[in-house]
């Protein structure tokens, strides 16, 4: 337990999944804004929200869970690939809970929560290798 940063691991996550909910509402708004509803107003809402969930366009909120790799790799200083992967914590709890009491479970959920440690430890791979 003494190699692992709680410091850096609860800054990151805090980091990763602020920053992750920012670009999925980000994000979520320009994909939005690509469809028109039958008036030119704004589209159905229920379909938008569907047809963004099940795109890759949402995917690149994600890109927050490699940069939370790469801090908690760089707070800690030591085992990058370990505070990489351990940076998601957060992210991964949140989306259990969300599984248990609040959407249903799905393949691209699943995905997604799977995806998140892996890109985690690439984060901290990356700083690993682009710090020397």
């Amino acid at each position: 337990m003494n190699r692992i940063s709680v410091k850096a691991v609860a800054i990151s996550s805090i980091f990763s999944f602020a920053l992750m909910i920012v670009l999925i509402v980000v994000l979520g708004m320009i994909f939005a804004s690509q469809f028109e509803g039958p008036d030119g107003g704004p589209g159905d809402q229920a379909a938008v929200a569907a047809a963004y969930e099940a795109s890759w366009f949402s995917l690149w909120a994600l890109l927050a869970v490699v940069a939370a790799g790469a801090l908690s790799a760089a707070i800690a200083g030591r085992d990058a690939i370990l505070h990489g992967a351990l940076s998601t914590s957060l992210n991964v709890v949140w989306g259990v809970f969300c599984f248990i009491f609040l959407t249903p479970v799905t393949l691209f959920g699943l995905f997604v929560l799977a995806l998140n440690p892996l890109l985690g430890a690439f984060g901290g791979w990356l700083w690993l290798k682009c710090s020397k």
